[in-house]
């Protein structure tokens, strides 16, 4: 319920929408540009919330050398001032009152395109214009609708969005292992005193080391050069990351497998001479930052798709969807538990690196087009609409709010008609 509200509400902060010129304090006329606004905020709160997960190098460490309690005692510090931030920034955000859930209207939405389109029409040309109000009337049908023309583009960019998100499971397992299958490879090497769950703090950190590079290097010199590196494009790049940081991992415990006293079993309990092979641990960092900072090219953008492309009153919704892949990963190791064990560990590394590889190419051909798209935020509030005719095309006015009731004949006089007319 937390973590989905969080992005919304940062980005209902972005007072500006459309892309404007503004002056600068020295003089030079700029282009303020909402899209690369998004970008730079998103990169900041992303970095941030790793400066909070690399808290647990300190917690594991004071685990080892001091007790649980001290590992439990940090964070419990690092939240006690949280309401009172909360309470202090309350008057000072800008905050939307709920505004309800057009949930309904999606599903009354495509109940409207599936009956005059049908199933062989999904994914082609036209298939959403079909629930447009104007559509609808045009083919002199009668259908209730409660939205508007802009709603139902509205909803084709939502479901374009949760396309995308399909693609992120896969980049969650290259990024950390199917399973448990990262905590057992780090289990055969060499850990001389380090605790095998600082490791993967390296994810942390190479997110808070690059994501000032992006936002102040790679990005605008990219701007600069009028080069426009596109979401999709972005995530593309963040999908291939994942798979060579699942290609790593699989190469580490290949070697970590022949030359492991204990062969394809060393990390079942292996008893023979030292129990580990001769490799260090922090091998092991090489693919967690890795996938670390795929991460920057994927989630970050993932949250402005979730904002920009969902109806105003489904932001939150659509956040949660792509919030939602990571249960899926999640899922998929806890179904893939079985085999994720000895002999199997580098299977359980490559085969997703593989999968990543070929889902990376098609995810680019599927959805490369909305990168030629003109980044936009959803201003359409005019969705719940009582009236039937033409009320649902032009929106909603001072004579067309009320439920089918004439205007005073007051009014009708001030506009020289008279109820008849």
């Amino acid at each position: 319920m937390f973590k989905p509200n969080v992005s919304p509400l940062l980005l209902d902060q972005m007072t500006e929408t459309v892309p404007k010129v503004m002056t600068t304090s020295s003089g030079e006329r700029v282009i303020q540009d909402p899209e690369s606004t998004t970008e730079r905020v998103m990169l900041w709160f992303y970095l941030l919330i790793n400066i909070g997960g690399f808290m647990g190098v300190a917690t594991s460490y004071s685990e080892k050398y001091v007790g649980w309690w001290l590992a439990f005692l940090i964070p419990l510090l690092l939240y006690l001032p949280l309401p009172l931030l909360l309470w202090f920034l309350y008057k000072r955000l800008i905050l939307h009152p709920p505004g309800g859930s057009d949930l309904g209207n999606v599903f009354r939405v495509l109940g409207i395109c599936f009956r005059r389109g049908g199933i062989k029409k999904i994914g082609r040309h036209g298939f959403w214009d079909l629930a447009k109000p104007s559509n609808i009337a045009a083919a002199g049908l009668t259908y209730k609708t409660e939205w508007n023309d802009e709603f139902v583009e509205d909803v084709r960019r939502t479901f374009q969005a949760t396309g995308i998100f399909c693609f992120f499971p896969i980049q969650y397992i290259n990024d950390n292992g199917l399973g448990s299958a990262a905590n057992f490879l780090s289990t055969m090497l060499t850990t001389n005193g380090v605790p095998n769950d600082v490791i993967n703090n390296f994810n942390s950190l190479s997110i808070i080391a690059m994501a000032p590079v992006l936002n102040y290097g790679l990005y605008p010199l990219l701007r600069k050069a009028n080069i426009h590196y596109g979401p999709v494009a972005r995530i593309t790049t963040g999908l291939a990351m994942s798979s060579v940081g699942g290609a790593g991992y699989a190469i580490l415990n290949s070697y970590a497998y022949k030359q492991s006293p204990c062969g394809e079993y060393g990390s079942s309990d292996c008893k023979i001479g030292t129990g580990v092979a001769p490799i260090s641990i922090w091998w092991m960092a090489i693919p967690y930052a890795i996938g670390g900072i795929s991460e920057l090219f994927i989630n970050v953008p993932a949250y402005a798709i979730a904002y920009s492309r969902a109806p105003v009153n489904m932001r939150g919704l659509v956040s949660a969807i792509n919030l939602f892949n990571t249960a899926v990963a999640y899922a998929i190791g806890l179904a893939c538990s079985s085999v994720v064990t000895d002999p199997y560990l580098t299977w359980d590394f490559g085969g997703p690196a593989i999968a990543g590889g070929v889902l990376t190419i098609v995810f680019y051909f599927t959805f490369r087009h909305i990168d030629k798209e003109e980044y936009r935020l959803s201003q359409n509030e005019d969705y719940h609409l009582k009236m039937g005719g033409t009320v649902n095309v032009v929106g909603e006015n001072e004579l067309n709010k009320s439920e089918n009731r004439p205007a005073p004949i007051a009014d009708n006089e001030e506009m020289m008609i008279s109820q008849k007319q």
